[in-house]
């Protein structure tokens, strides 16, 4: 990871500049259309699935509250972006503040770890589903089910916490951050010194790259089981 240093390190309360979008004059508006509607999009489109879910008792199965779980990830990765980017585009505000940058980089890493370890649990159950049909009432339980849910969301947010506890005393000598949002990389190539305890970390997470807009869009290792739950 790159570091850019000044002499002096920043004293609180820091705000940083995103540079990820140079929107050009007289376009913010439009953009600002587009990312509502995306935004409107991933609301009514997530809120419809649970609808029907719950309303359909015939869904009320383990592979179907999984999707529930799946829903809920998606719509915190969309909140955590999608509005603040709206006001950027209408307003040319791309200021953020320190606590404001780390919220949304928890938010999006926590959507990238997340996705993964409940497609992974979804993974799980389909293998019982399919290998073990006979006995996959009484395999997947509804406790059971909760619980695996359960733990994925905290196998995530564990992970992505230990991650973040690196942000402690470490000095900051930048404000600009070279992204469209914030994320654990961006913010520490901002530290004054190498963070090598943090890239070791980093590097055995299949976490989002920050080079793309969609968070968990190389998460190689789980390829395999996105298109086995595709095949099954």
């Amino acid at each position: 990871m790159e570091n850019i240093t000044r002499l002096t390190p920043l004293k609180q309360p820091i705000v940083f500049e995103l540079e990820g979008f140079d929107v050009p004059p007289g376009y913010g508006s439009l953009f600002f259309i587009l990312a509502l509607i995306n935004f409107i999009v991933v609301l009514l489109g997530n809120g419809v699935v649970v609808f029907v879910i719950i309303i359909d008792k015939n869904l009320h199965k383990p592979m179907f509250i999984l999707v529930c779980h799946l829903v809920a990830c998606d719509l915190l990765g969309g909140t955590a972006m999608l509005p603040r980017l709206m006001v950027q585009f209408l307003t040319g505000q791309k200021r953020i503040r320190y606590a404001s940058a780390l919220a949304q980089a928890l938010s999006v890493h926590t959507y990238g770890a997340a996705m993964q370890t409940i497609l992974g649990t979804m993974a799980y159950d389909r293998y019982f589903a399919v290998c073990e049909p006979l006995r996959y009432s009484t395999i997947m339980t509804s406790a059971r089910l909760h619980t695996y849910c359960a733990v994925a969301w905290i196998i995530a947010l564990v992970l992505i916490g230990v991650l973040f506890a690196f942000h402690i005393n470490v000095e900051l000598c930048g404000t600009t951050i070279k992204d469209v949002f914030c994320s654990n990389r961006s913010i520490l190539a901002l530290a004054c010194s190498p963070t090598p305890m943090n890239n070791i970390y980093e590097s055995f997470m299949p976490l989002e790259n920050d080079d793309e807009l969609e968070p968990a869009s190389t998460a190689r290792p789980l390829e395999h089981v996105r298109y086995t739950l595709l095949f099954i």
